[in-house]
């Protein structure tokens, strides 16, 4: 068991990450644990919460562009770094990049993380334009990457199905927070959310010797695929710069095979003993 201290870094914004969710999810992560995996990795929001989860972490995206950029910040941040600094803020480099996504692996993940950078919402494809703020640093990018090397010394970069990545790391005392595409929203270019296998997702979750933590949209079909397991409602502003609209809230599901208890209005895990502090074992 490893104390835990807070880190809340994060390197990249991508859709579907748990920046509004990740204190929520974080304490409903068991303490007694040997393993922290996440299936499906995305941004790692929820894994840079803290400097450390468990003895082993593992980050698994069936994205390559995503595990590329993950390998080469870990790897190799000072090229990456330098690559970054040749890349300016400016719409025709954006669109030239899309088209060009580069020929080495640094290369690809440096251009990964600027396009990344420089569209609306992380999603990749629209030059982003603010009309109240300036636009992003690059050297706050950069230390960006610095500071996300150093925190996945550790872990294990996959690149896998969840489904294949799951039976290999399951065990007693393995932890796996999946955070899989939704049933219904846009997704990303190697798996939609129309075409994703939830029924399989269930039926591998179902059987691991370990635990897990699921988040979900809170659908019809979802409620029925795990009614057989512990599910809590929770809810985030939906969308992006959307805090003054009023009833833009996305309600969504967290489901877990552990017992958890609400201690006045906070769902938590039962009868855990969060190992907590301002040191962490290395």
């Amino acid at each position: 068991m490893v104390l835990r201290q807070n880190f809340g870094g994060y390197l990249i914004n991508w859709v579907g990450g748990k920046r509004q969710l990740r204190e929520t999810v974080s304490l409903l992560i068991p303490s007694n644990i040997s393993s922290y995996i996440e299936p499906f990795g995305g941004g790692g929001w929820v894994l840079f919460y803290y400097h450390r989860w468990a003895d082993l972490e593992v980050y698994n995206d069936l994205d390559n562009r995503l595990v590329n950029l993950f390998r080469v910040v870990k790897y190799h941040p000072c090229e990456l770094a330098r690559e970054m600094c040749y890349l300016f803020h400016s719409r025709e480099q954006f669109l030239s990049l899309i088209q060009n996504q580069g020929e080495t692996d640094i290369q690809k993940a440096a251009r990964f993380m600027f396009i990344l950078s420089r569209s609306f919402g992380g999603r990749g494809k629209h030059f982003g334009v603010s009309y109240e703020s300036s636009i992003k640093s690059a050297g706050g990018l950069i230390e960006r990457v610095d500071k996300i090397s150093k925190r996945l010394d550790k872990v294990i970069i996959e690149n896998l199905s969840a489904m294949d990545l799951i039976p290999q790391y399951d065990n007693e005392n393995a932890f796996f927070y999946c955070d899989p595409p939704y049933s219904s929203g846009a997704g990303y270019e190697v798996v939609s959310a129309a075409k994703f296998e939830h029924e399989r997702l269930r039926n591998t979750l179902k059987n691991i010797k370990g635990r897990f933590l699921l988040s979900y949209d809170d659908a019809p079909k979802i409620r029925e695929l795990y009614k057989d397991f512990n599910i809590i409602e929770t809810e985030r502003i939906n969308g992006i710069n959307r805090k003054d609209i009023k009833n833009n809230i996305y309600k969504e599901l967290l489901i877990c095979n552990y017992d958890v208890e609400n201690i006045n209005g906070v769902w938590q895990v039962k009868n855990n003993n969060f190992s907590q502090g301002s040191i962490f074992d290395v």
